[in-house]
């Protein structure tokens, strides 16, 4: 291993933290509703895995599937090492390195996850990252790249220059609090400027010290533009696709309607997205990128799609109560396309073309499809795993519940059934950890399983 680059944070450990974005069924089911085939189930790596949590989840529900993750932190790997060896993970391994030295750090990975870094890495790391993901992303894989995007996550330089101006205090993170919330409540012009950021100083006052620390206090806090991020991956043969997030490819959804047309006859991407993000004021981006090829047509278009098998999830809500909180405010759910998906779903697992056959959605795949991914952004419907067994899956969950007995922060268990994890509140873990807990949530978690 390398030495350590001096700007970057490694005294202090980033908490554990899962991102259902980062799942390969999600990945694939995303991807095959913008029109590209779904990557291989070989080989799933991640950069800047901190202590592994999200890797853990992963390998424990997809038995078939190798993972890999990647921090510079010594401590990091060693908590995720440990966390796998007493789960019995072997298809799961940790390597402690410097991407811009990445020796022995073997490929090619079907898919390629990062979440945050781009934004917190000067750009010779920024640099090595690209080249890393085109050295070894394996031919129909998928680099799934998340980073704090202009022009809404440039309003949070400003808190990153608080909270580095506090750095010498005894407990600079909470002084960098106190000091956001007094000028919050004075009705600082920064807060009356930038509505979102009172919504994003709330979020902080109910973090760990350690994720502020990661977030903020790192001497680079880099939002990027598009283009930018863009011609990062294009310089090296990558093509964006579309957006990990699903809501952020569903225009009607997540750009208002003046903005919208506004976007009329824009066809160069760089522009068009451009444009997008500063109808959204996008404060962060989660982009897919792969290699160059052709989208399929519209028969292999469908013949992908109808493959998905879909299931509702524990806590849906009902039909006639959904509403979708958008960056452009609640949007209400069409009753008359959801009641029928949703109970449809409530029935068991359905092949996205047995759901086709269902009125409103005869004859109207793109409807459907669009449907479908709006309900996976709300956590509402998930595409089924594909691995039949995983023994894993219910070590790993035992292990966490142990883990949050006494006290640490988890936040989610494995879902082996939907090949990905589950968020869990802490009132909710408690009761799965003394045995109780709904039924539907034991079974997804397989806790009642010898």
């Amino acid at each position: 291993m390398t030495a350590p680059q001096p700007d970057y944070l490694t005294d202090h450990d980033y908490p554990p933290v899962f991102h259902p974005e980062q799942a390969p069924g999600w990945l694939a089911a995303v991807l095959v509703a913008l029109g590209h085939p779904a990557p291989a189930r070989g080989h799933w790596c991640e950069l800047g895995c901190g202590e592994g949590f999200s890797a853990a989840l992963l390998a424990a529900a997809n038995p078939d599937m190798r993972f890999t993750g990647i921090d510079l932190n010594p401590r990091h790997i060693a908590t995720a090492r440990a966390r796998a060896k007493a789960a019995g993970l072997d298809n799961l391994e940790f390597h402690c390195a410097d991407l811009r030295d990445p020796q022995g750090l073997a490929g090619p990975f079907d898919m390629i996850v990062t979440h945050g870094v781009l934004s917190w890495v000067g750009p010779e790391v920024r640099t090595a990252l690209a080249a890393f993901i085109a050295t070894h992303l394996a031919p129909g894989g998928v680099a799934a790249v998340q980073y704090m995007s202009e022009p809404g996550g440039a309003a949070f330089r400003a808190f990153h220059a608080v909270f580095r101006a506090c750095a010498g205090a005894p407990d600079p993170v909470a002084e960098g609090l106190a000091r956001l919330a007094a000028l919050r409540e004075a009705k600082a012009g920064f807060f009356q400027m930038h509505a979102h950021a009172a919504q994003t100083l709330d979020n902080l006052l109910t973090q760990p010290p350690g994720y502020i620390r990661h977030e903020y206090m790192n001497a680079t806090f880099q939002p990027l533009a598009f283009g930018e991020v863009a011609g990062l991956f294009s310089d090296r043969g990558l093509v964006w696709r579309g957006s990990a997030t699903p809501l952020d490819n569903i225009d009607a959804a997540s750009i208002p309607e003046q903005a919208a047309r506004s976007l009329a006859g824009v066809r160069d991407t760089v522009l068009r997205e451009t444009m997008k993000d500063l109808a959204r004021n996008q404060a962060l981006r989660y982009d897919l990128f792969t290699r160059p090829k052709a989208p399929a047509g519209d028969e292999a278009h469908l013949a992908l799609l109808r493959g998905v098998v879909w299931a509702l999830l524990p806590g849906a809500p009902p039909p006639a109560a959904l509403t979708f909180t958008t960056p452009i405010g609640p949007v209400e759910a069409d009753p008359r396309l959801y009641a029928p998906l949703l109970t449809r779903l409530a029935q068991g697992p359905a092949r996205f073309g047995d759901i086709e056959t269902i009125p409103p959605f005869a004859g109207r795949p793109g409807l459907l499809n669009q449907a479908l991914q709006m309900a996976l952004w709300a956590g509402i419907a998930h595409p089924l795993g594909r691995a039949p067994r995983a023994p894993g899956a219910a070590r790993l969950n035992r292990l966490l519940l142990a883990e949050a007995a006494q006290g640490a922060r988890v936040p989610a268990l494995c879902a082996a059934p939907l090949g990905s994890g589950r968020a869990v509140p802490p009132a909710q873990m408690a009761d799965l950890g003394a045995g109780g807990g709904p039924q539907a949530l034991r079974a997804l978690f397989g806790l009642d399983r010898g």
